[in-house]
């Protein structure tokens, strides 16, 4: 068991957070947690909140190699968790592939990866929470101490109370991943190949829709010797990983190598999947000026150009969790209504928490990132994510609320289980103090008209249709 840093220090800063709430609680005032930085396509503000700052609870409490779990204060980006973990030769089993992500907004946010097919979502890898409650007292939730709020966390972003510790399971970590790019040549057979290898013995898979008859699945397993020289994503240097995968499905047969793991783990930061291509504006797009301009196209960088600029409201941006009996309707409907190519593909397993985006009726979740441009006029840009919630719904999924919601309060509660959630508020003292998951979610009216955008131009556009 090592302490890394001191428990007394923590306890400072959450008697501060207490104090805060106890504060708000007293004068009538709601409140907005304010991070230090976001991975959220949202707005970063809400107005009429008080800001309480958690943004200093950026410390690993402590890594216990025996028993295999690490406590870990929210702020905590995962980069820095999985360096920390991995010196004693463990790692956090779900990693988002953003290493900006923080632990807290993995938990709250819904983070899923290519190891969920086996572990679920982040959260599903969590074995406590620290809380504290609207009433400003604290609580530490799990499986058998206060269950309910535990299972309520996943995808609350922020709603039940400030998270201020979290407990993570671990599991053996390795030097490298051995990939296996397998070209796919319709939706069909994307959906069929990530069916046919989200199974316990592959460690990782997601895949990639290049087009409606091209792309490619992408497998991994861990291992600790590289029986030929490594292949590297993370360098300034090296080539982004989508346009990697791309040229090793082009070959047309599978084709496999090795990577370092981190270099796996964070492989889709440079070019943050595929979207920061139009951050060229009018510059050519090759491997020198990749190269050159490296350092802006990481995605700490891209989330703070993407708010300023205001292009989170021309490009659409979202994430959409399925049924795997559905997800082929969906990719389909995006080929014939959206024509938004590269699509991610991963799959995960669902849970049983009532806000997480994986939780649906089916033995596997189909996750489908879309990303990519809408028309340039506002009303369109709504009108097409609308249109998009109202197929996901037809189709019985979830999207994840981290990217816009246009959900009227009866769209959005006739998802979510509204009676169950607003009896565990009410139980955690959370209704005086924390607003609700809709209004914390919701788009609306925050949007701006595109006349005030400025700054980068089309960040977000999809950049690569063979």
């Amino acid at each position: 068991m090592i302490a890394v840093t001191s428990p007394s220090e923590h306890q400072q800063k959450v008697d501060r957070i207490r104090q805060s709430i106890t504060t708000l609680r007293k004068n009538g005032q709601q409140a907005k947690m304010y991070h230090g930085s976001t991975n959220s396509t949202r707005p970063p503000v809400v107005p009429g909140l008080q800001l309480i700052d958690v943004s200093g609870l950026t410390q690993i409490l402590e890594i216990n190699a025996t028993e295999q779990y690490v406590l870990v204060e929210p702020n905590v980006p995962l980069d820095q968790l999985v360096a920390a973990t991995g010196a004693h030769g463990l790692m956090p089993p779900v990693v988002a592939e953003f290493p900006g992500i923080t632990v807290g907004g993995a938990v709250q946010g819904g983070s899923g990866e290519s190891s969920s097919h086996r572990y679920g979502l982040f959260a599903d890898t969590c074995l406590e929470y620290e809380v504290v409650l609207g009433d400003g007292s604290l609580a530490v939730c799990s499986p058998s101490e206060k269950p309910d709020l535990f299972g309520a966390m996943s995808g609350a972003f922020g709603s039940l109370g400030v998270l201020t510790a979290v407990k993570v399971k671990l599991v053996p970590a390795s030097r490298y991943v051995a990939l296996t790019y397998i070209p796919t040549t319709s939706h069909d057979d994307m959906i069929a190949k990530i069916k046919q290898y989200s199974k316990p013995s592959v460690d990782f898979v997601d895949g990639i829709l290049f087009s409606h008859n091209f792309g490619v699945v992408i497998i991994g397993k861990k291992i600790d010797e590289a029986p030929a020289p490594p292949v590297r994503f993370s360098r300034f240097w090296d080539e982004w990983f989508y346009i990697h995968a791309y040229k090793a499905a082009k070959m047309n047969r599978e084709y496999s190598e090795v990577t370092p793991l981190a270099d796996y783990l964070f492989r889709y930061d440079r070019g943050a999947f595929w979207v920061a291509k139009y951050g060229f504006g009018k510059a050519p797009f090759n491997r020198f000026t990749r190269v050159i301009f490296s350092g802006i196209f990481k995605t700490r960088t891209l989330f703070k150009l993407m708010h300023s600029s205001g292009y989170a409201y021309v490009y659409v941006a979202q994430d959409i969790c399925l049924p795997s009996a559905s997800a082929l309707d969906f990719l389909d409907y995006c080929d014939k209504n959206l024509d938004v190519y590269p699509l991610w593909v991963c799959p995960l397993r669902p849970t049983d928490d009532k806000l997480a985006p994986t939780h649906l009726q089916t033995d596997l979740v189909i996750n489908v990132g879309v990303w990519g441009e809408m028309k340039p006029s506002l009303n369109s840009f709504t009108d097409s994510n609308r249109a998009l919630e109202h197929i996901v719904a037809k189709l019985s999924g979830r999207k994840v609320l981290y990217a816009h919601a246009y959900y009227t309060p009866d769209e959005f509660w006739s998802v979510y289980d509204r009676k169950w959630y607003e009896k565990i508020r009410r139980k955690y003292a959370a209704g005086e103090v924390f607003p609700d998951v809709y209004r914390k979610t919701a788009t609306g009216s925050l949007a701006t008209t595109p006349s005030r955008r400025r700054g980068v131009r089309g960040l977000l556009k999809s950049p690569y249709k063979p």
